[in-house]
């Protein structure tokens, strides 16, 4: 009853902002590096096929390169205009033998680990197609819109050196069940064009008073829940890129 009551105070301070929001959908899998190439053909062959080229969204198939004690190696993130969007596509899936076939490629050579969705509160930086590289943190707030502040108030102070982009999405579905059934409220993504200039960044950041300054403001409303690293390695966007995404 608890962990309801969060999510849906978490839900109706963004209500307004996350009604027909641009929302996104990730499917993380297991996957062993052996049957990993097997799954990028076929996602590419589906892409490809009549059904696939009728998508209307923004695909990015994800290489993990790190999370933790989670099993999953490969994240599918369908970026679309709306949760409704999202539903109304994965329906038209039913029945459909280009989807069919990819779906038995993946029972072959994967085991499913997690799914959420969620949609765009926010984003800071200049939004690029270029970024391939992301890190992914998972969190759990009681006061969403002091996460709002503290990021505004950080870019604010370094936002005119900061390399990347960032967007923080509500998660609303299918939020993610941990350590002592613990749950995210919220997802911040920071995509770089590479490692290095990630590396670069964290370097120069932990130099920052204003990156302790944020995180000390945070300090009794979030719990920080861990980072993920990971690497576009196909993207499908010729319906919806990213830049379109995050400006909508």
């Amino acid at each position: 009853m608890k962990k309801s009551i969060f999510g849906l105070i978490a839900f109706l301070i963004f209500s307004t902002q996350v009604l027909a929001a641009p929302s996104i959908k990730i499917y993380e899998l297991a996957a062993t590096s052996s049957k990993q190439a097997s799954i990028m053909t076929a996602i590419d062959k589906f892409m490809k096929s009549p059904k696939g080229k009728s998508y209307q969204g923004g695909l990015h198939v994800n290489t993990i390169l790190a999370n933790g004690v989670s099993p999953a190696t490969i994240s599918f993130v369908l970026l679309m205009p709306s949760l409704a969007a999202i539903a109304e596509w994965e329906k038209s899936l039913v029945g459909d033998p280009d989807i069919a076939a990819f779906w038995q490629t993946l029972e072959e050579n994967a085991t499913p680990t997690t799914e959420f969705m969620g949609s765009l509160v926010k984003s800071w930086g200049d939004a690029s197609n270029s970024d391939r590289i992301w890190m992914v943190t998972n969190l759990r707030t009681t006061d969403p819109m002091a996460v709002v502040t503290a990021q505004d108030k950080l870019m604010a102070a370094t936002g005119d050196k900061f390399p990347g982009q960032i967007g923080l999405h509500g998660l609303q579905i299918g939020t993610r069940t941990g350590a002592n059934n613990d749950y995210s409220t919220h997802m911040m993504a920071v995509g770089y064009e590479s490692v290095a200039e990630m590396e670069d960044w964290m370097t120069y950041m932990n130099t920052q008073p204003a990156w302790a300054e944020f995180l000390g403001s945070l300090r009794g409303s979030v719990v920080w829940q861990g980072t993920s690293l990971v690497e576009n390695t196909l993207v499908y966007d010729a319906a919806l890129d990213l830049e379109t995404f995050l400006n909508d």
